[in-house]
């Protein structure tokens, strides 16, 4: 019989808290609920959108479009917001 291996776990930011939060903020998110941690605007039900991680992703940010989450380090530079 052949051995089937399993893909191995990530090991990155995306264990098992990353999947546990994201399942107890998806109700929010997908009823529109929940503003983008990135650019502050609504994300609309059914939009995309990822759980996102401060640059050192030793915490999380929030919901943030899937747009804003995956910018590039120089348009996310362009585009970001005064603090």
């Amino acid at each position: 019989m052949k051995r089937r291996w399993r893909k191995p776990a990530r090991r990155t930011a995306y264990g098992p808290d990353h999947n546990r939060l994201r399942r107890i903020l998806r109700p929010e998110v997908e009823a529109g609920m929940r503003d983008c941690a990135y650019c502050g605007e609504r994300i609309e039900p059914g939009e995309a959108w990822d759980l996102g991680h401060a640059e050192n992703r030793r915490y999380y940010n929030g919901p943030e479009h899937a747009r804003c989450n995956r910018m590039t380090t120089t348009r996310a530079m362009r585009h970001s917001r005064e603090w």
